[in-house]
Formats: structure tokens, sequence, C-alpha cells
């Protein structure tokens, strides 16, 4: 069975993120072990970009990783894939090399270069910027779509 793990700054506090990730979190583990798991976001200025902070949670980020996991990161300049290459990237890292996936998450600021150097792949989920709860909304309706494919199930017709 394939293990996903999403990893992120903090968790979602927006009731309608929170109750979407609840729902796609229900649904995945039907097909799959799915674990969220997050690390303490950091205090931010509110003067904008902050890297000091970014840099920190990014260090946070890597050090949380398992080793040897695959690693995913969803960065804006991450190539886009469609729904196929995503089932084939599950099926070909998950089911047949049998490796946990980590698909990581920035906070507000992103990450830094400590993040994306731990990286096997980079994904954009849109071109478009992506508030952080947003993202992890999409990113979970989009592995739950692409397990309902590997599994022959009805839900991405």
């Amino acid at each position: 069975m394939i293990r996903l793990v999403v990893l992120a700054p903090g968790v979602p506090v927006h009731a309608a993120a929170i109750a979407w990730c609840d729902d796609y979190r229900g649904r995945i583990n039907r097909l799959a072990q799915f674990e969220r798991k997050k690390v303490r976001p950091v205090r931010r200025t509110r003067a904008g970009p902050d890297p000091q902070a970014c840099r920190r949670e990014s260090a946070a980020l890597v050090q949380a990783i398992e080793p040897g996991a695959f690693v995913v990161v969803l960065d804006v300049g991450g190539i886009s894939i469609d729904c196929d290459q995503l089932c084939g990237k599950l099926q070909k890292t998950g089911q047949i090399a049998g490796r946990t996936i980590w698909f990581v998450l920035g906070g507000p600021d992103g990450f830094d270069q400590t993040v994306r150097a731990r990286a096997n792949e980079a994904w954009s989920l849109s071109p478009l910027t992506l508030p952080h709860e947003l993202a992890e909304v999409v990113l979970m309706e989009q592995l739950y779509r692409a397990l309902t494919r590997l599994h022959g199930l009805p839900y991405h017709r």
C-alpha cells in the first residue's frame, strides 16, 4: 500500500480548509497510508517577507523528513504535472519502489534552497500563487483523485 505524508508548517486554521482537509484525509486513508505532519510555524514580522523566518522554518521541514523518503516540494517554480502523470508517479514511486512519498508545503514565505536541495522533485499545483492552506486542499484532492484511478474507482470521471 502506498504511504503518503504531507508536511507543512502548522495546521490549517480556516474553517473551510479544515473541513476539506479532514474530508480528504478520511477518503485517502481508505486507499493509502496517509499522514499529515507539521513543524512549528515560525513567528514572522508583519513588514512583508521574512527571510530569517523562512530559513528557520525550512530547516525544521528538512529535519522532519524521514531518511530515504522520496520528497516532492510544492513550489510555483516546480514542474506542472497532469492527473495521468501524477498517477504514474504515485504508482512508480509508491507502489513499485515501495517508498514513502513526502509532499512538502511551505509557509507564507515559502521555503529556501535547503528544502529544494532535499527534494527529489519540485511540482507546481498551479502557475498562480495559492495561499498555503488552499494549496494543501488542492494537493489532497489531487492525491485522492489519483488514488481512485489507481484503484479503479469512478471518482475521477
